[in-house]
């Protein structure tokens, strides 16, 4: 599987699951996360990436709407939110030794908010 499906992929199942350990386990050890367009981050290594997204889970599954041109050692996909099609943004990561190295995520908007009883089945805002 190429590493851009498989990053899509544990995301994903991250998502659907609570446990996000198998797609954190494709980031190296001294792996950087930043974010755009949330006032989240910069998190250094994936402890603290992990810790991240314990304490701020994101509440929707992605789709990649078009594949980017990256570096020769990249790979960059625009994405929608499933919860929220009309949003999403862009998603770039470098690999070294097949482990992902360096994640950037721009966001158009917020992401969706978590479901809860009083939203579910609702629109998002």
């Amino acid at each position: 599987m190429d590493p851009l499906t498989r990053h899509v992929m544990l995301f994903n199942q991250g998502v659907r699951t609570g446990d996000f350990g198998p797609w954190l386990e494709t980031f190296a050890e001294d792996a950087v996360a930043t974010f755009t367009g949330v006032p989240l981050g910069p998190f250094a290594g994936r402890d603290e990436i992990a810790k991240a997204y314990a304490e701020h889970p994101p509440s929707s599954t992605m789709r990649v709407v078009a594949v980017l041109p990256a570096e020769p050692d990249g790979y960059a996909a625009r994405f929608a939110w499933d919860d929220a099609p009309d949003t999403g943004g862009v998603f770039a990561f470098r690999l070294r030794d097949d482990r992902l190295v360096s994640l950037d995520v721009t966001l158009d908007a917020a992401p969706p908010p978590p479901a809860t009883p009083e939203n579910a089945g609702a629109p998002p805002a």
